[in-house]
């Protein structure tokens, strides 16, 4: 008897829903690509208890007539691929064909369609054992998808969801991520019956990056724009004044997809290099559009990566097209790529290729100092600056018994300041003269407020103002001029990472407590001239 079976198509399908479906954001994100394919201009998200209960897309697309509209649960069920050579030329989003049957092997749903020539539309009902039971429903124009208790059937995989603010940062993140490629959409996103976020139709990116994450934050970037006949960059990078402790704000879309991927990340690094300090990290978006025949969408069951045929070439044309928006005036001498084999560089002084491997730039993160030698830094002795003398602009020097003793003053102070964050020892709340508004991404001030007692704790009193803004009324002395704005999203990324790898965030924590107390430490620490 043979040991070999094929499996059936309910399990199949959970397989399949186990690599494209990983939590709610991953539904939110498949849905919204579908209606983006059938060009909708007006997409609306509803969920309720960080989309494990519901998750609702509704579009006003060109919707599927009743044959259409039943095929479309079958596997590999797809319009947007004919041939094999279409794999090699993807110019849509939805184009893997198990999205719906993915979805549907692991909750319960509802689809509602109809075109504008139906007279009457479909609803169709998937619930336990892929059940199917289909109905004539009123004809509207678009699409109507709602998906409830997601991971019902697979409690392994459900018990691995995180609590609902967290698993609502990232549907946030996805929306955004989308709203931000398609600014001629109009998206909105309710939870639990209130709105997160409401982005209507925008004239260009920079409209829509003051929408999605205010007009301040929009203001502190500089815009990124070189384009040629076979390639175009465009989006923002922060100015040098505006770098980040941590690599939370960087965001790459290619033919509007986002992703991530190294070639475009170092090009970059590569081109800040001049203008970042040690332990800072460049904030971007940097959108890039080519040949779709040119770049491999294919490589990863979630979409999250692509590979490029020529990635040298596109290397080079980001990395010049920041390079000219961090030094402006300046022009990177170079005829634009081809993206042909052979296409030579010629950079201009100041800009010159280098090889690519990871950016040597660190984490945020407490100080490789160890306790001993923080204590001999915080010392009395120590603290009399004047036994010391200044190598260069970062390091102190001291001869002591033991022989010369060298010091990195950035290293040393943010060691010692993430000790009091940590133990909230000698930490003084002291109340500011004017109240701070910030105004906040959507994700962050989400996160920001459900954490605010904590923060509280640290010395940083903060209110909730509304309209994605906070009030901080006052402030531990440490943080007296710490570019609030940045720690704030700073602290935001780090709760989410760190609840996303499974770590509570509650002040008994010890590694929560440790993630955030050296991104505090980090933002006020000395650092060299």
């Amino acid at each position: 008897m043979s040991t070999i079976t094929i499996l059936p198509d309910v399990l199949i399908n959970k397989i399949a829903a186990g690599e494209v479906i990983e939590r709610p954001a991953s539904v939110v994100r498949e849905l919204i690509d579908n209606a983006i394919d059938a060009g909708a201009t007006d997409i609306q998200v509803q969920v309720l208890h960080g989309g494990k209960k519901l998750i609702k897309v509704s579009d006003n697309g060109k919707g599927m007539n009743r044959d259409d509209a039943l095929i479309c649960f079958e596997r590999h069920a797809t319009s947007k691929i004919n041939s094999e050579d279409d794999l090699f030329d993807i110019s849509t989003l939805g184009f893997r064909g198990e999205a719906l049957p993915a979805i549907a092997s692991v909750s319960k749903v509802t689809l509602t369609t109809s075109t504008s020539i139906d007279d009457v539309g479909v609803k169709i009902e998937i619930g336990a054992g892929q059940k199917r039971e289909v109905s004539d429903a009123p004809p509207l124009k678009g699409t109507d998808a709602e998906i409830r208790d997601i991971f019902y059937n697979t409690p392994a995989r459900r018990k691995f969801l995180k609590t609902n603010p967290t698993e609502l940062s990232h549907i946030i993140g996805t929306v955004v991520n989308k709203a931000f490629a398609y600014p001629e959409i109009a998206f909105s996103l309710i939870h639990n019956n209130s709105e997160v976020l409401n982005a209507i139709h925008a004239s260009d990116l920079k409209e829509r990056f003051s929408q999605l994450y205010g007009n301040e934050m929009a203001e502190e970037f500089l815009q990124i724009g070189r384009e040629s006949k076979a390639v175009r960059v465009r989006g923002f990078v922060s100015s040098p004044d505006s770098s980040r402790s941590s690599r939370s704000l960087q965001t790459i879309f290619v033919n509007k997809r986002p992703v991530k991927n190294t070639t475009i990340n170092h090009a970059v690094y590569h081109a800040c290099r001049e203008v970042l300090s040690k332990n800072r990290h460049p904030a971007y978006f940097v959108f890039l559009e080519v040949d779709p025949s040119m770049v491999d969408v294919n490589v990863h069951p979630a979409k999250r990566e692509v590979k490029f045929e020529k990635p040298d070439d596109i290397h080079r044309f980001v990395g010049a097209a920041v390079y000219e928006a961090l030094h402006p005036g300046v022009k990177i001498d170079e005829s634009p790529p081809a993206l042909s084999k052979g296409s030579g560089y010629s950079g201009s002084p100041g800009y010159r290729p280098v090889k690519q491997d990871t950016p040597a730039v660190a984490e945020a993160g407490p100080s490789a100092l160890n306790e001993s030698q923080t204590d001999f830094f915080s010392s009395g002795m120590a603290l009399d600056v004047a036994t010391f003398f200044h190598i260069g602009d970062s390091f102190i020097a001291k001869v002591s018994d033991d022989g010369l003793v060298l010091v990195d003053q950035h290293a040393a102070h943010e060691r010692i300041l993430y000790e009091k964050f940590l133990k909230k020892i000698e930490i003084e709340s002291t109340p500011l003269f004017l109240p701070l508004r910030i105004e906040l991404p959507v994700k962050d001030y989400q996160l920001i407020i459900k954490n605010k007692e904590f923060l509280q704790g640290c010395g940083i009193d903060i209110e909730d103002f509304g309209s994605h803004n906070v009030i901080i009324s006052a402030l531990p002395k440490e943080l007296g001029k710490a570019d609030m704005k940045g720690l704030l999203m700073d602290i935001s990324a780090g709760i989410l990472q760190e609840e996303t790898s499974g770590i509570k965030s509650d002040t008994t924590d010890d590694t929560f407590l440790k993630s955030i107390a050296a991104r505090l430490a980090c933002h006020k620490s000395v650092r060299g001239r």
